[in-house]
Formats: C-alpha cells, structure tokens, sequence
C-alpha cells in the first residue's frame, strides 16, 4: 500500500486565523452530556489539542465549537426534517 503525501493546507493565513477564531476558542460548558466519537477522531483531536496547548481549550470545546456552526449552516435543512419526521402516529 502506498503511504499517502503530506500535504500542507492551501488556505491563506487569514482563513487559517478565521478558522483559529472560530473552532480553537475555549468554551464554557456548564452542563455536559456525553457522546461518542471514533477512537481515530479522538486521537486526531487530542493531538491537535495538545499541540495548539491553548489554556481552556478542550476536546469538548472544539467538538461544541464545530457542532455549533454546522447547526447554524445547516438550520433550514435540520428543521425541515424535524418537521417531516413528526407527523401524526394515526
């Protein structure tokens, strides 16, 4: 199996700083609930984490800030099948 090439990423600093500014802020969590990711997103994310050592900022945090503007995007479509989804049992 070819191992793949390590590719550095094309975006201009100030989409890397628009990037840092929107995922790599720490957040306030005061009532947590737990999820599941993969082992391999866990170990990625860890590493990043780690690597940014940033005071405050967590997996958590991250996974939050990420979930937070995908809602945002996606908020037509998520209300759309919330709709659909509850219609009448009889």
């Amino acid at each position: 199996m070819k191992k793949r090439e390590r590719k550095e990423p094309e975006e201009t600093m100030a989409e890397m700083a628009s990037y840092a500014e929107q995922y790599l802020k720490p957040v306030e969590i005061d009532r947590r609930g737990c999820v599941y990711i993969s082992k391999r997103n866990h170990d990625i994310l860890c590493a990043l984490i780690r690597s940014i050592n940033q005071k405050g900022l967590t997996i958590g945090g991250y996974i939050d800030n990420v979930i937070t503007e995908h809602l945002e995007n996606h908020k037509a479509e998520i209300n759309h099948i919330y709709r659909r989804e509850r219609n009448d049992l009889i």
